[in-house]
């Protein structure tokens, strides 16, 4: 199955096979993910409208909503609103420690859904009433942070990649590269798969994201940038899925 990020833009498809490891892999195996936060960080199996399957990453920050990139929610090549995402906390290879849920109703941004923005590439899905995986996993914190903290930070980084088959969470932290006003960019080696994944930084015992990882690029990886309206929207979005 192909990353989300080509059903967007399949013109990149041929371009981005193997352009984001950078220098050597210095990604590191999560196992077991049934400890905080990975069990929080779920694998996405997306069907578009056609039938077409699709993989990601996402996270929960409430007990029915899980924040992704905006193309794995709308993917603009495929139908827009994918047909269902299958939601699977915590995978490990067969192991399904949280179970999998499906989830059929989803919300992104206008600057995604109508103009394909990059800078407003996120989403979400949120699960039926009775699906609350949160309960069971916990759920990430999210913030805004200026551009020197996020310049000093360590970001964390953990999702399921494409080249190591989907069903394992690989992590790997990093300093920033650069930040922009809407975007953070980064040295962190990923793979297709991982869009969605969450960016967090770890503060005492809690871990607030900063950004969702969006793009990968010969020169480095990117994440949206949790700011003030990106983080008013997945407030609203938290507060559907309690």
């Amino acid at each position: 199955m192909r990353d989300a990020f080509f059903a967007s833009y399949p013109e990149l498809y041929e371009k981005s096979i193997s352009e984001v490891i950078i220098g050597t892999d210095d990604r590191v195996r999560i196992s077991p993910t049934t400890s905080f936060p990975w069990r929080a960080i779920c694998s996405l199996r997306i069907t578009a409208q056609n039938g077409a399957r699709f993989i990601g990453t996402g996270w929960l920050v409430a007990p029915r909503t899980i924040i992704t990139a905006g193309h794995c929610v709308y993917l603009h090549a495929q139908g827009g609103w994918p047909k269902s995402i299958e939601v699977i906390p915590g995978l490990n290879d067969a192991a399904r420690p949280y179970g999998s849920y499906i989830g059929t109703s989803f919300r992104s941004v206008s600057g995604w859904v109508n103009d394909k923005k990059r800078e407003y590439d996120y989403g979400c899905i949120i699960l039926p009433r009775a699906s609350r995986p949160g309960d069971k996993t916990g759920v990430f914190g999210f913030a805004v942070k200026d551009n020197p903290y996020l310049m000093n930070a360590y970001l964390n980084l953990s999702g399921y990649p494409g080249d190591k088959g989907g069903n394992q969470q690989w992590f790997m932290a990093r300093k920033a590269k650069s930040v922009a006003p809407r975007v953070i960019y980064y040295e962190i080696d990923t793979m297709g798969g991982q869009s969605g994944s969450p960016v967090w930084v770890k503060v005492g015992n809690a871990r607030y994201a900063v950004g969702i990882h969006t793009n990968g690029l010969i020169t480095g990886n990117s994440a949206t940038r949790i700011v003030q309206p990106v983080f008013n929207n997945i407030q609203a979005w938290k507060n559907l899925g309690m």
